[in-house]
């Protein structure tokens, strides 16, 4: 059975496949004629944990490896290493259902938590996190990893012939995934996208941004200029977002504002009476039942990373007639390029 082991601390894990951390914590004790009871001791651990560093069984955390480093008197690097490339960080608590692929020649675990959004979903794990390792499940298939703000990767997950994930990222949020080799696939929109090179660049749709508010405009909000006033709330998004950047754009910097975290939050903020207006796209007005004031049409397409075996899977989907005709039944979209391959 394979294992694999989480790394460093209880929220981030680092991923490999079979035993490749590499734990010279038995080497270094003997260099120090120190049984396994007397370095537990002079390091504040127990004995058992000392065990089982040394026997595979698991990683440890930032404390116990500090902690076992000063008694040894070593850095940690010295202490632990992975055997082949490089780690990539995945926050995981114990017990959390995670899904598991293979980008850039490489495992990668992520958790399923806040997965596209969605509190409580049906994707299905490929293991969980149990006393320090991620243990997958027998015949668990490697997913197909996406990012993105886009409420479309959801429905674009659906239509892969592979386990296929969304989580909710803005543009420099999935862009940076992408590159660290956390994502197959990442979606952008927006003007002055910087494109990694070495990508390729495929249409997704194009779709309207613009004001989200309650339906009925019970504010009498009207535009920009609406946004200084005191009785007027704004929901904002993160720097670096598509949104973020149409928001700034508009050159008033509310005084009162919320932050949120994805187009569907602001929709369901906004819907609920707290903040009065956000900048999100039309589908996201539409699935929450808001008014909504266009302010420009724009591209959003998606950074396919070449060359991995997941690619065609997602492409054969996005181009496909079926995907595109139920993303134009799923809302306002323009799917008249959906699929197209962008120079």
């Amino acid at each position: 059975m394979r294992r694999y082991i989480c790394y460093y601390d209880q929220d981030t894990c680092l991923l490999w496949e079979g035993i490749a951390l590499r734990a010279q914590l038995r080497e270094w004790r003997e260099r120090r004629n120190l049984t396994q009871q007397e370095l537990a001791a002079l390091a504040g651990v127990s004995r058992q944990t000392v065990g089982g560093i040394e026997a595979g069984r698991y990683g440890p955390g930032v404390e116990v490896g500090l902690r076992l480093a000063r008694a040894l008197g070593c850095r940690v690097e010295d202490l632990f290493g992975l055997e082949d490339g490089e780690g990539i960080p995945v926050p995981a608590a114990e017990g959390a259902r995670v899904a598991v692929a293979e980008i850039a020649g490489r495992k990668v675990a992520r958790p399923l938590d806040g997965l596209g959004g969605v509190r409580w979903h049906a994707a299905a794990a490929a293991g969980v996190v149990a006393a320090g390792h991620v243990q997958p499940w027998a015949g668990a298939p490697s997913g197909l990893f996406l990012g993105g703000c886009d409420p479309a990767l959801g429905l674009l997950a659906v239509h892969c012939r592979v386990p296929a994930y969304w989580w909710q990222a803005g543009n420099a949020q999935a862009i940076e995934q992408l590159a660290r080799g956390e994502l197959h696939a990442a979606a952008v929109h927006g003007t002055d996208v910087e494109v990694p090179p070495g990508l390729v660049r495929v249409r997704l749709a194009r779709w309207e941004m613009g004001w989200v508010i309650r339906r009925g405009n019970p504010r009498g909000f009207h535009g920009a200029s609406d946004l200084a006033r005191s009785d007027v709330v704004t929901a904002t998004r993160e720097a670096g977002s598509g949104a973020r950047q149409l928001l700034d754009e508009q050159g008033v910097a509310a005084a009162r504002a919320r932050a949120c975290r994805s187009h569907a939050e602001v929709a369901e903020a906004v819907a609920l009476g707290v903040p009065d207006v956000g900048v999100a796209p039309a589908v996201a007005a539409a699935e929450y039942r808001l008014d909504f004031l266009p302010l420009r049409e724009e591209s959003c397409d998606l950074l396919v990373r070449p060359g991995e075996a997941m690619t065609a899977a997602l492409l054969d989907a996005v181009r496909s007639g079926r995907f595109a005709a139920d993303l134009s039944a799923f809302g306002p979209y323009d799917t008249s390029k959906t699929g197209d391959e962008i120079a």
